[in-house]
């Protein structure tokens, strides 16, 4: 995989996901094409980051923040790393604070990210959202555009798959005692506006 673009590779995705499965997306047209911008999902399955993506980056160019266990495996690493990729290590105590500097520069300088807040496959629970996505947000002053990702579970089965974009929220004043109870509050006001997003 060294040298793969990131474009030819997601190609590549789209055509195996158009064999194999039928991706209907919905609300793409809030997708800004450029400016700094947070995208946010629901974590289903193990498609759902190629799929996501095969989505976003015909729009625009996005990095993806996910976990370092990935970037672990040479194939994926190099691919990873080639497209600006940042690995998270979940494990950290305190939240892995590297990461989240290298995703603060990459949104002041107009990068868009994608992340999964809940930080792991939630296996149809609604799992409580980690805070990098309110702190990403409240240094950058980047809007956080949600998406709703649909049946992955279900990948293997060769089912469809809906992808559908939310409206774009940014974060604001919050009465909350302190900052990372504002940070709480934000993090779950963004999974309530993932999963207010119907299929239909």
């Amino acid at each position: 995989m060294a040298g793969i673009s990131i474009r030819s590779f997601l190609f590549s995705v789209r055509v195996f996901f158009r064999i194999f499965n039928r991706i209907e997306v919905k609300g793409r047209d809030r997708l800004p094409a450029e400016g700094p911008l947070i995208i946010v999902a629901n974590h289903v399955g193990n498609a759902d980051p190629p799929a996501l993506m095969s989505q976003i980056v015909p729009v625009r160019h996005a990095a993806i923040m996910t976990k370092k266990e990935l970037f672990a495996f040479p194939p994926l690493g190099r691919l990873f790393r080639s497209w600006g990729g940042i690995p998270v290590d979940r494990l950290r105590e305190g939240g892995d604070l590297g990461a989240l500097r290298e995703g603060i520069n990459l949104l002041k300088n107009g990068g868009c990210l994608v992340l999964f807040p809940e930080g792991t496959r939630a296996r149809g629970r609604r799992l409580k959202p980690k805070l990098g996505v309110a702190m990403l947000a409240h240094k950058t002053g980047a809007p956080v555009l949600p998406v709703r990702i649909f049946n992955t579970e279900n990948f293997s089965k060769l089912g469809k798959i809906t992808i559908k974009f939310g409206n774009l929220r940014r974060y604001g004043p919050s009465a909350a005692a302190d900052r990372k109870e504002a940070y709480a509050e934000f993090s779950q006001t963004i999974m309530s506006d993932i999963f207010a997003i119907t299929e239909e």
